[in-house]
């Protein structure tokens, strides 16, 4: 009976526990009415359960299926010691101070940002900024080397309010995975005058309703990619860069002005990928205003599209572009051709000296190619290739018959391959047609020529139609 009294009154004291409040530790009779547990002490602590974790993506060695929410604390496993949290998928690292990056500033409000000096932000040097949700500003950001990035450009925004310029000064830094927005009246995005040495990069990124994208002057290396364009007023200037990079960037039919405008001189420009859709009366690209490349241009698999302006001024020899909806212009493709437009007797002095064919010749479908003088077609491009010549003369003696030979000269040489020998009459109404077919290698600045010359006298001849295409 006495048994019986005793395994009641535990199975209600049980009961009672399993529906109260339980507090372990100092002032076991105080709890605060929203804990379930709790614990107080002055000079112990709780001791979490000692797990040894080795894949982050793997419950063991705890048995699945895991609640989320369990918390452990890894040691002697193969991830990093420290307490994890199960996710209901994977092992969550519990951030703290010693684990969390160094020089590293979450910004969720403009107060997180560093003050304004004068309407200007100065980010601290060698910080990383990353930006969580839509910050409005009034003040410029000096980027001063920093990073400032956001991890989805369609919720991480930078919104300006000001007058003048968003990112302002001489320095350069990574601007990445952002929208950027500068729509005041009068206001831009980019006023940069980057030192010689100094880097920017704009990637992964949104820039939208601009009243100016803005200029970035100077600097090494400018490198914007990844970037799209969309119901901006008026583009970007690019000036006296070292080398600028535009890879895969995309302007919309929504942007109106020029698009993209390059100014001064530069050693290395690369644009590559992407598209520029111009309507109306916007431009894609303003290239008339590049005083010099020392390297190269390179304009490759950018498409233009749209019933607005694809390029403004002309591609300097310097450039190899190759892009859908406008002409493909490279050294590969260097084309020129001549014609007579005026005949004229061609005199020969002396037998078996050959002098070059007189007459007015008007050049035709020049690309690569310049025709400085009559009879002369001069490659301009900027790398030694060799080419196919032809070319095809009717002509006729002043009198006599006579065998005369005619010749492709490069560079007032011979080219001994291209020798066609006829005999030329000089009976009234007799045309000989000549064709001459052969191939010249040429360097930059090599020109070429047709030359005649008299085998058996030294009798003039005339050039009644004379033909030469280089391709």
């Amino acid at each position: 009976m006495k048994n019986k009294i005793l395994f009641c009154a535990s199975f209600l004291m049980l009961a009672s526990f399993a529906f109260a409040q339980v507090k372990v530790g100092d002032n076991p009779g105080t709890i605060n009415t929203n804990s379930l547990l709790e614990l107080e002490s002055t000079n112990k602590g709780l001791l979490a359960p000692r797990v040894a974790l080795s894949d982050v993506n793997s419950a063991s060695p705890l048995t699945a299926p895991v609640p989320a929410g369990m918390l452990v604390y890894s040691s002697g496993g193969t991830i990093a010691d420290g307490f994890y949290f199960w996710s209901g998928a994977k092992w969550l690292a519990v951030q703290s101070s010693a684990n969390a990056r160094s020089s590293y500033v979450l910004v969720k409000s403009a107060a997180d940002l560093p003050a304004a000096v004068g309407g200007v932000i100065t980010l601290a040097p060698g910080t990383t900024y990353e930006v969580n949700g839509t910050i409005v500003l009034s003040n410029k950001i000096n980027l001063n080397g920093c990073y400032l990035v956001g991890m989805d450009a369609n919720n991480d925004k930078l919104v300006y309010t000001g007058s003048g310029e968003l990112f302002t000064g001489t320095k350069g830094g990574t601007v990445k995975t952002l929208t950027l927005v500068a729509s005041t009246a009068g206001s831009k995005l980019f006023n940069l005058n980057l030192a010689s040495t100094e880097n920017l990069l704009l990637r992964d990124a949104i820039v939208a309703n601009c009243a100016e994208v803005g200029l970035v002057k100077g600097g090494n290396i400018v490198f914007f990619s990844v970037v799209d364009y969309a119901s901006n007023t008026t583009g970007i200037t690019f000036q006296d860069n070292t080398t600028l990079l535009l890879d895969n960037t995309a302007w919309f039919s929504t942007n109106n002005g020029t698009f993209e405008k390059l100014v001064g001189t530069f050693s290395l420009i690369e644009k590559l990928g992407g598209f520029s859709q111009s309507m109306g009366s916007a431009a894609a690209l303003d290239v008339s205003g590049i005083t010099s490349i020392t390297q190269a241009g390179n304009l490759k698999n950018t498409a233009f599209v749209g019933t607005g302006t694809r390029v403004v001024g002309t591609f300097s020899n310097q450039w190899e572009v190759e892009g859908a909806g406008i002409n493909t212009e490279k050294d590969a493709t260097a084309t020129g051709s001549l014609y007579l437009s005026a005949s004229a007797t061609t005199n020969i002095l002396t037998m078996n000296t050959p002098v070059k064919m007189a007459g007015t010749t008007t050049a035709a479908e020049l690309v690569r190619f310049t025709s400085p003088v009559s009879n002369r077609l001069v490659y301009n491009g900027t790398k030694t290739r060799t080419f196919l010549i032809t070319a095809a003369l009717s002509a006729t003696g002043t009198s006599g018959t006579y065998l005369y030979s005619f010749y492709i000269y490069k560079n007032g040489t011979q080219v001994a391959a291209s020798r066609q020998k006829t005999k030329v009459y000089s009976s009234s109404g007799d045309v000989q047609a000549v064709p001459i077919v052969c191939t010249v290698t040429l360097a930059p600045g090599d020109y070429v020529e047709l030359w005649a010359e008299d085998n058996e006298s030294a009798v003039d001849v005339s050039i009644l139609n004379m033909t030469m295409t280089v391709k």
